[in-house]
């Protein structure tokens, strides 16, 4: 008896020992996965969050990353441990069986889901977009958009609302109170553009960010919507795959209908 448990400890050993190791194998690769993922994973919520700021960005990353890496280096590790066990567990039953060929396929389909899910969403927090996107907007709040033109032209000197400042800084000096700007925000929120508007270069209308992307110390790529009682003269056919080589600003425009058009601006630093 004693020389038969002998025997089977002997070739249960080296058994033990290659299940550990695809075990440690498994933990390896999923915290490589983890923390490629945990890192993704932060910069398209860091994108989604900043509002298109880069350098408000850059100071989240900082801590975001490492933050990141950390996260995601834990769970995967924690993920592939217990899938490695679970492969290396002894099915008895057809249905303990399906179940594996489940967690297989959840791993090989999933993975790759999850890593294309997130890039695309990182990758569509700094793309302008579309004109076909904006003009569905446009459509659905166009009487918005009239109503904030109709009180900014009546509100001579009132030179720019954004969220949370307004140039001038003191609105009541060009005679409009509190009251009358919450209003502003109130229809600006209303018509999807929270970083407001501003009095064109030439005050023959008012642009209205739908998009933005930069800081004080980068380029700035603006998407919008464009009022103008003088048309514009730089107009195409469309706005959508405009590039510019990062030297020399550009703005075009795209008419929609009578005084409004879409117009897309690159300001270089």
């Amino acid at each position: 008896m004693l020389l038969r448990l002998s025997r089977s400890s002997l070739v249960d050993c080296p058994n033990r020992v290659i299940g550990s190791v695809k075990v440690l194998l498994f933990c390896i690769i999923g915290t490589v996965i983890g923390a490629a993922f945990g890192l993704l994973a932060c910069i398209a919520v860091i994108r989604v969050l900043s509002g298109g700021n880069a350098l408000e960005e850059g100071f989240l990353l900082l801590p975001g990353a490492p933050i990141g890496l950390l996260m995601g280096a834990v769970a995967g590790a924690i993920v592939a441990t217990r899938a490695a066990q679970r492969l290396g567990e002894n099915y008895v039953s057809d249905s303990e069986r399906g179940g594996r060929r489940r967690l297989i396929l959840a791993l090989v389909l999933g993975i790759p889901a999850a890593f294309i899910s997130v890039a695309w969403i990182a990758r569509e927090a700094i793309e302008p977009p579309s004109d076909a996107a904006m003009l569905r907007h446009f459509e659905h709040h166009e009487d918005r958009f009239d109503a904030l033109v109709e009180m900014a032209s009546a509100d001579r000197g009132l030179n720019r609302v954004d969220q949370n400042w307004t140039m001038p800084a003191d609105t009541k000096s060009v005679g409009v109170p509190p009251e009358r700007l919450a209003d502003y925000r109130r229809l600006l929120r209303e018509a999807g553009i929270p970083r407001g508007f501003q009095v064109s270069q030439g005050h023959d209308g008012f642009d209205f960010f739908f998009w933005l992307r930069g800081s004080a110390i980068s380029d700035d790529t603006e998407k919008g919507f464009a009022y103008r009682t003088i048309p514009p003269q730089s107009t195409v056919q469309t706005l959508d795959g405009i590039r510019t080589d990062s030297r020399n600003a550009l703005i075009a425009y795209r008419h929609v209908r009578g005084n409004w058009y879409l117009f897309y601006e690159f300001i270089p630093d």
